[in-house]
């Protein structure tokens, strides 16, 4: 089932702004007067109120705080905006809304990520103790396997493509293409639009019914092929 709760406006405190990894930021915000389904977004503005960028929660639903996680595009209209907020500042804030929920809690799940697409995974995890989930993380760096510590209850498989840590190496795509495939699963892919077209044609090929695939893109541009 999809969830698509009524969209709200509101003003929010910064309550923490640091760094994760190389080059993503985690943006912590007091919990607003509103609830979130897992997977959903809410959209922030630039300097400009008219520059809006959408961006998952990476929260629980049951979390006290509001988490988002963003990588610096430098000629960007929104976050460069974004990188000057710090602790105590106030933002305008609109959400949640978005159909990459769970559609249903008690299926298997393979998530697919690539950087910091891992945040509404993150958010499923925290709202879903007992979710039946493995996750494909796909990054440059192992220092940008963000969350990692959080993972302990499910089955994790990180890949960076530019170092070897730990057999942490290679494409999230080709392990796609020789894994077991769990009966009665469902693929949840977000990231790069590259690694979702990819991923998509893997799974549609080996089998996987099309009522089963779901997918986030989180941007379009070129980008290193060595991700997926």
């Amino acid at each position: 089932m999809d969830y698509v709760l009524p969209m709200t406006a509101d003003t929010l405190k910064i309550l923490e702004h640091r760094t994760l990894g190389l080059d993503a930021q985690l943006l912590r915000f007091e919990r607003p007067d509103w609830d979130w389904k897992a997977g959903q977004l809410i959209s922030l503005g630039g300097a400009d109120p008219q520059d809006q960028r959408d961006y998952s929660i990476a929260s629980g639903e049951n979390d006290e705080t509001l988490d988002v996680l963003y990588r610096l595009i430098p000629h960007g209209v929104v976050t460069p905006h974004l990188l000057k907020l710090k602790a105590g500042d106030q933002i305008p804030v609109q959400g949640p809304y978005g159909r990459f929920t769970l559609r249903n809690p008690e299926q298997p799940v393979v998530f697919c990520a690539t950087g910091t697409g891992i945040a509404p995974c993150r958010a499923y995890i925290r709202s879903h103790a007992r979710l039946n989930l493995t996750l494909l993380h796909g990054v440059r760096y192992a220092a940008d396997l963000y969350f990692k510590e959080e993972m302990e209850n499910v089955q994790y498989y990180p890949f960076c493509s530019k170092e070897e840590l730990n057999g942490a190496s290679g494409r999230l795509t080709e392990f796609l293409k020789q894994m077991p495939l769990m009966e009665n699963a469902a693929y949840y892919l977000c990231g790069a639009n590259e690694m979702i077209y990819e991923a998509e044609e893997i799974l549609t090929e080996r089998g996987v019914n099309a009522v089963d695939l779901h997918h986030e893109p989180y941007y379009y541009r070129a980008y290193d092929e060595t991700l997926s």
